[in-house]
């Protein structure tokens, strides 16, 4: 593995920590923004993925769509896949905390939990496979 690879995917990494963090103080502290919650648990998983994809492919498609990123990331790892269900969750909130839709239910104080908990999944999962 190229140490420039290593060294990009780790800065992908450390701002998916921080957008992890983030979202967990959020939710402790303030009680509220849950949707806003949901899209930063989303986004620290997307730059876990895209830092996995760099790491291993040098590159990644400039989507936001996790399940297609899980997908590319399972071509290399396929325990990948067990985190389907996962990101499948996760991909709606980069819509729905920015743009007023309605076909979409708004997300609470559950969806947020949900939200923190798919992505850790997804992180610590990301974290044991990149030290192969």
């Amino acid at each position: 593995m190229k140490q420039k690879n290593s060294q990009q995917a780790k800065k992908w990494f450390a701002i998916g920590d921080n957008d992890l963090k983030y979202a967990q103080t959020s939710f402790e502290e303030f009680g509220a923004f849950y949707a806003q919650i949901c899209f930063i648990a989303q986004q620290a998983a997307e730059k876990y993925l895209k830092g996995f994809l760099i790491l291993h492919k040098n590159s990644f498609p400039k989507i936001h769509d996790l399940t297609k990123l899980l997908k590319l990331c399972a071509e290399i790892e396929k325990d990948f896949l067990d985190f389907a269900d996962e990101t499948s969750y996760l991909s709606q909130f980069y819509l729905i905390a920015r743009y007023p839709l309605t076909e979409y239910p708004p997300a609470g104080k559950k969806e947020a939990k949900k939200a923190i908990d798919s992505a850790e999944e997804i992180i610590k999962f990301i974290k044991e496979v990149a030290r192969k």
